[in-house]
């Protein structure tokens, strides 16, 4: 055990009693034994504390912030109390199959970062059908979840978490570590990733107004230089026709689509969205 390296695995949580243990419960069970569980209550009202400490592992650290800063922060507290040399990430809904850690570690020699597949909601599969994530596919969209991160603890010291995003942290964190390290992809879904009714940022975005929704874009104009002219007006407009078909006024939010980025990025993103929903239908057979 002592020539296996410690792997620090942080899990920020809210409000989410019911859930974590499950999420606890799945990183006890890695093949991979050499941990430490770090458990991070961004200030949640119901019995968080209670779950976890009830469950009665000494590999588990419970930390609580006073008052609620949100998820980018909660990451970025584990990451200070992180003793490991390798810190993974996994949300508090979501789950890892048992060989997660165990083939992430076996492929992260010569790179500084590493992610994997996931399975949504026991059906539709993400793979990435490559061997390492480049700034160009991260440049095109975000297909990768944090909850499938690894990366060594010297790098993420310098690179936290942005807390000043409310959406797409993830997406942001992603892009710094490729312009300065590399990352690497087990293309087979080792996260047990949740996407259910419960609530979730992305559920929240089917009743957010337009004008709510430009809010959650400030990533988008972080990196507006980045992504260069095509690819970010496509995001943008991607972003504005979320949940398009769960609205009233469908009509009305395409036209506001299409003078806010341009008809070929609004075409280009309902495209997108409908080649999507198409894998996702036929993946389900």
């Amino acid at each position: 055990m002592e020539e296996m390296p410690l792997v620090s695995v942080v899990i920020p949580t809210y409000r989410r009693a019911s859930l974590v243990p499950r999420a606890i419960r799945s990183v006890q069970n890695q093949t991979y034994k050499n941990i430490e569980i770090i458990v991070v209550d961004d200030a949640s009202p119901d019995n968080t504390e209670e779950m976890v400490r009830s469950i009665g592992d000494s590999r588990i650290r419970y930390l609580r912030h006073d008052q609620n800063k949100g998820l980018p922060a909660g990451r970025n507290t584990g990451i200070r109390a992180a003793v490991g040399q390798y810190i993974a990430f996994l949300d508090d809904d979501d789950e890892w199959r048992e060989t997660k850690l165990e083939k992430q570690l076996a492929v992260m020699q010569g790179h500084d970062a590493v992610l994997c597949g996931a399975i949504v909601n026991g059906a539709h599969i993400k793979l990435h059908h490559r061997l390492i994530v480049t700034l160009d596919d991260l440049r095109k969209g975000n297909e990768f979840d944090p909850s499938s991160l690894m990366v060594r603890a010297s790098v993420l010291k310098d690179l936290p978490f942005d807390e000043k995003l409310r959406q797409g942290e993830d997406w942001d964190a992603f892009i710094r570590l490729a312009e300065r390290y590399s990352i690497a992809y087990v293309d087979e879904p080792l996260l047990v990733y949740n996407d259910g009714s419960h609530q979730r940022m992305t559920n929240e975005a089917r009743n957010l107004s337009v004008s709510d929704v430009e809010k959650r874009m400030p990533v988008l104009y972080k990196h507006r230089d980045f992504f260069g002219p095509y690819w970010f007006h496509f995001h943008v407009a991607s972003m504005l026709l979320s949940y398009l078909w769960c609205r009233d006024g469908k009509f009305k939010q395409v036209v506001y689509a299409i003078r806010r980025c341009g008809v070929v990025a609004v075409t280009a993103a309902l495209f997108d969205k409908i080649r999507r929903h198409v894998m996702r239908y036929f993946a389900a057979f």
